[in-house]
């Protein structure tokens, strides 16, 4: 007898677990017999979900012993929330609406725990009004947990993606310059030419106050203007005389076939104005589509002098490298016929620069 309420003695072993944790002190030994006897005590195996993220909850549960996780679906992952230990309650949101519960409650191990229904716990904040905020103030301290837990494992996620996305950007790297070298030797072009064109295209750039954020595509459109090469046959592309006009035709589709390749590949699709109108000429007489002034794309035309400079300033197995300072003077006399007058002053602004570059792979 518990005053003038009788008990069972699995209803004393529930009193007596409810006693002891510190959310149910205030309440009098009569109020807990009767709590305890609309209770229930519920064995739980590890690994077992007490209840589902999305479930329509109408209880919460008490740890009478070992240690319960709250977890919730994010994307494809899991989130870890918290771990709820002997003497804490969970899945108390489902006192207050008729919700679907947001997490799931997974036993970490083997688990005790009691099981108060709505209904019994509503008439208990009856009795005791106090339960409601106190119920709401560690209701309030889980939602903070849970918030610092989301923005913690976005910011890890976010880290995670961040490196990823960088070692992903220097593999892409690494390839496109594996490529890039591979095009060079099949061409028979000097080593490393496609690197310092690369630098040149940049440094003429900057002379023009080409936005940064266009820097990329002009990069690897320098890098892999003449991937269409793949496409030609080894005896045109490595031919040492003069090529006849059945072996120029086929020669000058490298552009086309080079643009279908990168236009393919979404992080390479920056690359096509320059693959496709490397060779177009300032005063229409290039190829593949004889474009004028401006009607090239600006990246192109800037790419055309840096190839160009390069070119003529390298070894081939047919004639000897021109000089740098010659090379301008050349290029200089181009304006208006190959080359964009605006961006030829610009290569000359860039000139002390290029030379740098072309010094630190040759002995000029």
């Amino acid at each position: 007898m518990l005053g003038s309420y009788a008990i069972t003695s699995t209803e004393f072993g529930i009193l007596n677990q409810l006693r002891r944790i510190p959310f149910f002190a205030s309440i009098s030994d009569e109020a807990l017999a009767q709590l305890a006897a609309q209770c229930s005590i519920l064995q739980v195996n590890a690994a077992h979900l007490v209840f589902s993220e999305g479930d329509v909850g109408d209880a919460l549960y008490v740890i009478l012993d070992g240690e319960i996780q709250i977890i919730q679906n994010f994307e494809s992952d899991v989130l870890q929330l918290s771990t709820m230990r002997s003497g804490e309650f969970f899945g108390e949101m489902a006192l207050f609406d008729d919700a679907p519960r947001s997490a799931s409650a997974r036993a970490l191990n083997a688990c005790v725990l009691l099981e108060i229904r709505k209904l019994a716990f509503h008439a208990l904040m009856q009795s005791y009004p106090h339960l409601v905020s106190d119920t709401l103030r560690i209701l309030s301290a889980r939602l903070r947990e849970t918030n610092a837990h989301r923005l913690g494992d976005l910011h890890r996620r976010n880290q995670e993606l961040q490196d990823a996305n960088r070692r992903l950007q220097k593999n892409y790297g690494a390839t496109l310059d594996a490529l890039s070298a591979a095009l060079d030797l099949r061409d028979q072009a000097t080593q490393g030419h496609s690197q310092r064109v690369t630098a040149y295209t940049l440094l003429i750039a900057d002379a023009l106050n080409v936005p940064a954020d266009e820097y990329e595509a002009l990069r690897l459109g320098a890098l892999l203007h003449d991937i269409g090469k793949i496409g030609v046959p080894d005896a045109i592309l490595r031919k040492t005389t003069s090529l006849t006009p059945a072996e120029w035709t086929i020669m000058r589709k490298h552009p086309e076939w080079g643009a279908a390749l990168v236009e393919k590949i979404d992080f390479l699709r920056g690359a096509r104005d320059i693959v496709i109108a490397h060779h177009e000429k300032f005063d229409g007489s290039g190829y593949p589509y004889g474009l004028r002034g401006e009607a090239i794309p600006l990246s192109a035309r800037i790419f055309a002098v840096a190839d160009v400079f390069d070119a003529v300033t390298t070894f081939r197995p047919y004639r000897e490298p021109m000089s740098p300072h010659d090379a301008v003077g050349m290029i200089r006399a181009q304006a208006n016929t190959n080359f964009d007058p605006q961006v030829i002053a610009a290569f000359e602004y860039a000139f002390p620069q290029m030379l740098q570059v072309l010094r630190a792979s040759f002995v000029v």
